[in-house]
C-alpha cells in the first residue's frame, strides 16, 4: 500500500446534518492516475473499493453496497439513488466509456483464466426493478431528451446492441419470457419468433 495508508479494523460511522451551503458530503475522495511512462492499459485506479463477504456456512444476506435517498415528509426534493458517470473529455479517445458495467463473477479476477465446470449462476440477474407493496416505479425505464447520439463511428444511436454476442448463442437465447410461459426468441435475419406452451 502507498505510504500514509491508513488501516482499520473497525467499522468508520459519521452522521451530521447539513444546513445549507455548498454540498454537503458524508464522504468525499479522488485519486488521479498520473504514469505517461507505463505502457498503454497497464496501470489501474478504482476511486472506491468495498467488498462484503458471507463465510463458508453462513447462509444470510449480503450487500456490496446500499445507497439510498430520502425525501421525508413535506420535502419536495428530486431523488438519485446512485448516479454512474463515465466523463470523456478527450474527443480522440476510441476506448469503451461505461457509466454503469453490471458484472458476474464465480472466481477472483486471479483465476480470470481458470474456468471452472459449473457456471454457479443459477438464478443470477444482471437488473432487477422491484418495489416495496402498495407502490411502484411510474415508468421503468426511461430515455431523457438528451440520452443518446451519434459518434463519429456510429451515425445512428443504438439503443440495444448485441452485436458482441455470436450469432449461435444469441439464437439459443430467450428474449422475454412473459407470464403466460410464452417467449420471445431472434429467428436471424432480423426477425422475431414467439414460442408458447401447448
Amino acid at each position: 500500500m502507498p505510504a500514509g495508508t491508513e488501516s482499520r479494523s473497525a467499522p468508520i460511522v459519521s452522521q451530521w446534518t447539513h444546513h445549507g451551503g455548498d454540498i454537503g458530503y458524508v464522504f468525499a475522495g479522488s485519486v488521479t492516475l498520473d504514469a505517461p511512462q507505463a505502457p498503454p492499459h497497464t496501470e489501474l485506479v478504482v476511486g472506491a473499493q468495498l467488498n462484503a463477504f458471507s463465510a463458508p456456512g453462513s447462509h444470510q444476506i449480503v450487500f456490496g453496497v446500499a445507497t439510498e435517498a430520502w425525501a421525508l415528509p413535506g420535502s419536495l426534493s428530486l431523488l438519485t439513488g446512485l448516479e454512474a458517470t463515465a466523463i470523456n473529455m478527450e474527443p480522440n479517445n476510441p476506448w469503451r466509456k461505461i457509466a454503469f458495467w453490471s458484472t458476474f463473477k464465480n472466481r477472483p479476477d486471479v483465476a480470470f483464466d481458470t474456468v471452472p465446470d459449473d457456471p454457479s449462476n443459477m438464478n443470477a440477474q444482471a437488473l432487477r426493478i422491484e418495489s416495496q407493496p402498495g407502490t411502484g416505479f411510474e415508468r421503468g425505464i426511461v430515455l431523457a431528451r438528451h440520452s443518446l447520439h451519434a459518434s463519429r463511428v456510429e451515425p445512428r444511436p443504438i439503443l440495444l446492441d448485441m452485436r458482441e454476442v455470436q450469432a449461435e448463442a444469441l439464437a439459443g437465447w430467450d428474449l422475454i419470457a412473459f407470464p403466460d410461459g410464452c417467449r420471445l426468441r431472434y429467428a436471424g435475419r432480423g426477425q422475431l419468433a414467439t414460442e408458447c406452451p401447448p
